[in-house]
């Protein structure tokens, strides 16, 4: 891996900076790109999910271009889903597509034992890739590995709907099905452990707008507290966790978690979030990806970068510019250039900001 000739520090030295308080050049960087790699090294999505060898070169052409602040790799939902016994479909062109979910009754749940990170070949592809990053990236940039979040990996295995139904219908079969989950989660985060990695999650259908606040707190609260703790025992490190949607009426639970940052989908208001939770838990977020970095100019990019970080630096527990959620895959690379040159320019610290 090679490091960006205009940085003062590498990503890892930016962190410990941060950590052990000691001054530091800018605001750390991270922008969701998920399958937009595809698009910028022309690697094939099902390589990029697939080929340990492909993956890992798709990770270091990203940084090595950017020079981003975290590079974060799978299973992440589809792997841990797949590895259950779940299936996706990985078209030539576009975004993989959850198939026919594969609980059609929970008596199959039966058959079905937590995945094993050691033993398990959909999840030992990432272990592989994890690897071969593991010495390209030490000491130059920190490494997260995505195990998704419980209960999206749930509606990937039964449906969104009918998972949503069953809360109310059948909660223990949700309960039996979130700890089989859980569980499998677990001994991917043992698998990270290994390669002295840390952890990210994101659970997208936990969003309060599908399931509410007293559906989160029963179904998902508990799982995702012993994940982020189980995290912290085992990696040392604290989870990174991101959420979508207009998460205001869960935010009393999220600052329960064992957070690296709490990551926010762009149609938060970053400064009601600076104010509430900022005190309590690092930030990150929250650039707009399809409206400013996929479809804004130079200067629109510029200038969300900016409002952004002289919002962000006021929350005492740190701040991260971030995206608001992954970048299109069909973004022109040249945006994330723009992205990253507006990070360093207004970004600059010559003093602590947490």
């Amino acid at each position: 891996m090679k490091l960006q000739k205009h940085e003062e520090m590498t990503p890892q030295e930016r962190r410990a900076a941060i950590r052990e308080g000691r001054d530091y050049d800018r605001i750390p960087c991270v922008p969701f790109m998920g399958e937009f790699k595809c698009n910028l090294t022309k690697v094939s999505v099902w390589d990029f999910w697939h080929d340990p060898r492909k993956m890992a070169e798709v990770e270091i052409a990203a940084f090595n271009r950017y020079g981003y602040d975290r590079i974060v790799i799978g299973p992440n939902t589809r792997g841990i889903t797949e590895a259950l016994g779940g299936r996706f479909v990985y078209p030539e062109k576009g975004l993989p597509y959850n198939d026919k979910p594969l609980l059609q009754e929970y008596s199959q749940l039966d058959g079905i034992e937590a995945a094993d990170a050691k033993k398990n070949e959909r999840i030992l592809t990432f272990a592989r890739e994890a690897e071969l990053l593991a010495k390209e990236a030490f000491g130059i940039v920190p490494i997260e590995v995505s195990i998704g979040g419980p209960f999206t990996i749930a509606s990937n295995l039964r449906g969104v709907e009918l998972l949503l139904r069953d809360c109310r219908k059948y909660p223990e079969e949700i309960h039996r099905l979130m700890r089989l989950i859980t569980e499998s989660q677990k001994s991917c985060i043992d698998m990270a452990a290994e390669f002295g990695f840390g952890i990210a999650m994101a659970d997208p259908v936990a969003n309060p707008a599908l399931i509410g606040p007293k559906m989160y707190e029963k179904f998902v609260f508990p799982y995702t507290k012993e994940i982020t703790d189980y995290a912290l025992l085992k990696t040392n490190e604290r989870v990174s966790l991101h959420m979508c949607g207009k998460t205001y009426n869960i935010w009393k639970y999220l600052c329960q978690y064992e957070l690296n940052e709490l990551s926010l989908d762009n149609i938060i208001d970053l400064e009601r979030a600076v104010l509430e939770l900022g005190d309590q838990l690092p930030i990150a977020g929250n650039v707009d990806p399809v409206e400013v970095v996929m479809n804004g100019s130079r200067e629109e990019i510029h200038h969300a970068v900016k409002s952004c970080i002289e919002i962000g630096k006021k929350a005492k527990k740190g701040y991260v510019l971030a995206t608001g959620c992954d970048v299109p895959d069909t973004t022109d690379p040249l945006k994330i250039d723009w992205l990253m040159e507006a990070a360093r320019q207004y970004g600059k610290t010559g003093e602590r900001t947490i």
